[in-house]
This record gives structure tokens, C-alpha cells and sequence, in this order.
């Protein structure tokens, strides 16, 4: 294998471990952000309002109507 083919082998592997990691934390800030939903949810059907929802979870305001939806 010449140099420029490990550079390039060296390049590939770094890219795939990038997209990897980059994918990894997108799944993971959609599962956390499922679970503020869930626990939006349960805080409005025990009366929680709003905006203390809001709040309290992070979520915004059009994170609030689709939960109503």
C-alpha cells in the first residue's frame, strides 16, 4: 500500500468515525427529546400548565401543540 493509499485509508476511517459519533448524538437528542414529549404529556394530564412545562423540559411552544394534536 503506497503512503497516499494509507493517508487516504487513515481520512476514510477518521470520516466514518465522524459520522459515527455525529449520528450517535442525533438519535440520542431525538430519544431525550421524545422523552420531554412523554413527559410533557403526563404533566399536562396532571394539570400542569404550559408554560411551567415549558419550563421545567425545554420544550417550546410548538413542542406543546403538537402535543395537544
Amino acid at each position: 500500500m503506497t503512503i497516499a493509499q494509507q493517508l487516504e485509508q487513515k481520512g476514510i476511517e477518521k470520516g466514518i468515525r465522524k459520522g459515527i459519533r455525529k449520528g450517535f448524538l442525533r438519535g440520542r437528542q431525538a430519544g431525550y427529546k421524545e422523552g420531554m414529549l412523554d413527559v410533557a404529556r403526563n404533566m399536562r394530564d396532571n394539570g400542569f400548565g404550559d408554560n411551567i412545562i415549558i419550563r421545567l423540559t425545554g420544550l417550546t411552544k410548538d413542542d406543546m401543540a403538537k402535543i395537544r394534536e
